[in-house]
C-alpha cells in the first residue's frame, strides 16, 4: 500500500486492535471491483489539473513531508449527508477516499465546485450495507472484523496494481478508499 495514504483514526484503531487480536478471516476472490474513480476524478490517470478542473481549485491542500504528494480535500453535501474527499496526487492521483469522517482532522475541506454524486463508478456510496458491496464486488480478498467496525480488502491487477479499502460501521459503508500502487 502506498505509504503516503493515511487513514482516519477509526481506521487506525480497527487495524491495530486486528493486529493484536489477529482476526482475519480470508475470502477466495470472486469477481471484485474494477471501478477506480469517483466524483469524475480516476485514479492512475488524472493529475492535478484534473482535479481541479473537475472538482474545483482547493485552498485546502496538505504537502507529504517530502513535497511530491499533495493531498487536495474537499467536503459534499447531498440529501442523504455531509461527506469528505480526499485525493492524494503525485504527478496523478495515486489514491482517493470518501468517508463520513474528515480523513485528516484539523484541516480545512474546501467545498466542491459544484454538486456531484460520491458514487463509485459500480454505483456504491457511502451508507451502503455489507450485502450491496458483496453483491457488486464479491467476496473480499480479506475481511476484518471488530465490534460494530468491519474492513473489506480487494486487490485487482488492471492495467497496474489497484486496492480497495471498505471501512464499515455497524454494517454500514462509512469509508471508501482506492490506491493504485506501481
Amino acid at each position: 500500500m502506498n505509504s503516503s495514504v493515511q487513514r482516519t483514526a477509526g481506521y487506525v484503531v480497527l487495524m491495530l486492535v486486528l493486529a493484536v487480536s489477529g482476526r482475519v478471516e480470508a475470502a477466495e476472490r470472486e469477481g471484485g471491483p474494477t471501478d477506480r474513480g469517483i466524483a469524475t476524478v480516476q485514479v492512475g490517470t488524472d493529475g492535478a489539473p484534473d482535479v481541479e478542473r473537475k472538482l474545483g481549485a482547493s485552498p485546502c491542500m496538505v504537502p507529504s513531508v517530502t513535497g511530491d504528494t499533495v493531498s487536495y480535500l474537499y467536503n459534499a453535501k447531498d440529501a442523504k449527508g455531509h461527506y469528505f474527499l480526499r485525493l492524494e496526487v503525485n504527478g496523478r492521483v495515486d489514491s482517493i477516499t470518501v468517508s463520513k469522517d474528515p480523513p485528516l482532522a484539523g484541516v480545512c475541506y474546501a467545498p466542491l465546485a459544484h454538486t456531484m454524486s460520491l458514487r463509485t463508478e459500480e454505483g456504491l456510496e457511502l451508507g451502503a450495507t455489507m450485502e450491496e458491496v458483496l453483491r457488486v464486488y464479491g467476496k473480499p480478498m480479506e475481511r476484518f472484523a471488530v465490534g460494530s467496525m468491519a474492513r473489506f480488502r480487494y486487490v485487482a491487477m488492471l492495467d497496474r496494481t489497484y486496492e480497495w479499502d471498505l471501512v464499515f460501521r455497524d454494517g454500514r459503508l462509512v469509508e471508501w478508499t482506492v490506491v493504485s500502487e506501481e
